[in-house]
């Protein structure tokens, strides 16, 4: 059994980054195709889980959930279970391509606009030579495309889905799909691919390292304004709740 953190409802792994590589390999090796759900719980994904039934279940019932920002942290400390390490969303990609590239896993990539996904792989290629990224698709198609996107992933069975929609609509989409998608594993990366791709410059080492890559993003994108309103809404109710573990949605 996994050491997990829970806060307001949601567990979160308390591992390090060469665990979660560890883990993610040993769900794709017991896969079987069976589509094994990992996400990434931060501050606002918590927050946003209060007030969507749905998105709360599937963070619930995800085969892995990394723990991913500094609000995360500061709730394993105030219950006396420090998390081992902040993985961030690109952290953790790295770490899949470092092993997937090493155990010949494939990889599929859905997400992002426009060429994001093509320039995302093209410079994943020159970062792991030997990986191997069977298909990409960007994550803003219509409706009545979606089939033919679903049987483009089914015919080439990745080993690995990301898929880099934003939350919560990528955690839908794969919980909506997961039974039919022929892949070992999907999990959500948010705006990994803006990075990957070049579109968004990644936090200096210094902002990284104080677990501040969330004002980085507010500076390049001010829209992200309002959503970062959930940060201090977070902190007052895990400082001041009676008992921080309970989710709203909780039986």
């Amino acid at each position: 059994m996994r050491e997990t953190v829970r806060i307001l409802g949601i567990d979160i792994d308390n591992i390090n980054v060469e665990e979660a590589g560890e883990i993610t390999k040993n769900l794709i090796e017991n896969s079987n195709k069976s589509c094994k759900v990992i996400v990434a719980p931060n501050t606002e994904f918590i927050m946003m889980a209060q007030k969507d039934e749905e998105f709360y279940n599937i963070l619930k019932g995800a085969d892995l959930a990394t723990p991913d920002s500094v609000g995360v942290m500061i709730g394993g400390k105030l219950q006396k279970k420090p998390f081992k390490q902040r993985i961030p969303g690109q952290m953790y990609f790295r770490k899949i391509l470092e092993v997937g590239e090493k155990e010949g896993w494939t990889f599929y990539l859905l997400g992002g606009k426009d060429d994001v996904p093509e320039l995302a792989t093209e410079n994943i290629k020159k970062l792991y030579p030997n990986i191997k990224i069977v298909g990409y698709h960007e994550g803003f198609f219509e409706q009545d495309s979606e089939e033919d996107v679903i049987n483009e992933i089914n015919k080439l069975q990745p080993n690995v889905l990301f898929v880099a929609m934003g939350a919560p609509l990528q955690e839908k989409w794969i919980e909506k799909h997961k039974h039919e998608l022929k892949v070992d594993v999907a999990a959500g990366q948010g705006g990994t691919f803006d990075y990957e791709a070049g579109k968004i410059k990644r936090a200096p080492v210094v902002f990284q390292k104080l677990g501040i890559e969330w004002f980085w993003r507010l500076v390049l994108q001010p829209s992200r304004f309002f959503r970062m309103i959930a940060l201090p809404i977070y902190l007052m109710k895990i400082t001041f709740t009676k008992d921080i573990t309970k989710g709203k949605f909780d039986k």
